[in-house]
């Protein structure tokens, strides 16, 4: 059974609550007190299932372009991507700036490239900070504003969002056992949340025909594992997932394990806006009328 008739009906009842606050384009909703309160207690409690000692980091929005480009995402998803651009003329260059905008004119060809980009996902910020060499098998937890251009009028599907992430970096079995026991502890995380949800093998959205091969072996090998719910009549959608990279990442940034082989990594979590618009559709959108064990979990008021 469905937990919402549609993506409209959801939206409506989202807004109508106070929960999200429409934005001028489709996907940049803002948010209400009680939507960030239930944000807050769901970072708390996926963060106290840290193993003890492990490096938490929060990030913004933001990456070096020549970090980003190193991941390979530009190549597999430039459909995705976003790119920052500044003003860097000076008074004549700012003349012509504002004649065009007060003609109504494309202003934006004014502006340059910054060497920034948009982070489409809180990962690619852990990489480049563990370039050479490990001193054992490493775990990081880890959050971050990301964006992904994909309008949609689906609340669940956010051009700017936000991911929390646990990074394991280390040797090949240790990124299997990982992805092994995180599917677990998500889904178990999940269940406690009251959401009813499922795993399946998966794949990301690769761009172009070669991304329709990727995606195909991506899928075959196991190597991307989905968590979705039933939200809409006619789908299931994803709120999580936990992915094994090999060693895409240490070969872009030079990690090495302590025996001089390349790093494998993996990566498990979710988008914050994702399972928080799930538990309203779940329990409904007075957090007060949640049941109490879920209300205990996130330790709302």
């Amino acid at each position: 059974m469905s937990l919402a008739a549609s993506e409209t009906t959801l939206r409506d009842a989202l807004r109508d609550a106070g929960h999200l606050l429409p934005g001028p384009r489709p996907g940049i909703d803002g948010h209400g007190p009680e939507f960030e309160a239930v944000v807050d207690g769901i970072w708390r409690a996926y963060f106290d299932r840290a193993p003890a000692g492990t490096p938490v980091m929060a990030f913004g929005p933001l990456i070096d372009a020549a970090q980003f480009t190193a991941t390979d995402y530009p190549r597999s998803f430039p459909h995705l991507v976003g790119e920052v651009e500044v003003f860097d003329g000076g008074d004549a260059e700012h003349g012509a700036l504002i004649r065009d905008i007060d003609a109504g004119a494309d202003w934006t060809t004014h502006f340059v490239p910054s060497g920034m980009t948009f982070v489409p996902a809180t990962c690619e910020n852990v990489y480049p900070r563990y370039a050479g060499t490990l001193e054992g098998p490493t775990i990081v937890a880890c959050r971050s504003w990301c964006f992904r251009h994909e309008p949609s009028d689906d609340p669940m599907r956010m051009v700017s969002f936000r991911i929390c992430e646990y990074v394991y970096l280390g040797s090949a079995d240790g990124a299997e056992s990982f992805r092994t026991d995180w599917l677990g502890l998500l889904l178990e995380f999940f269940t406690d949340l009251g959401l009813e949800v499922a795993s399946d093998r998966a794949n990301d959205p690769f761009f172009g025909r070669i991304g329709a091969m990727l995606a195909a072996n991506q899928r075959r090998s196991g190597m991307k594992n989905e968590i979705s719910i039933a939200l809409y009549p006619d789908r299931r959608t994803a709120i999580s997932s936990v992915n094994t990279h090999r060693t895409h990442f240490a070969d872009s940034f030079g990690i090495r394990q302590a025996g001089g082989e390349p790093a494998h990594t993996a990566c498990a979590g979710f988008g914050i806006e994702r399972v928080a618009i799930a538990l309203f559709a779940a329990h409904g959108m007075t957090t007060a009328d949640w049941p109490e064990p879920v209300r205990a979990v996130l330790r709302l008021p």
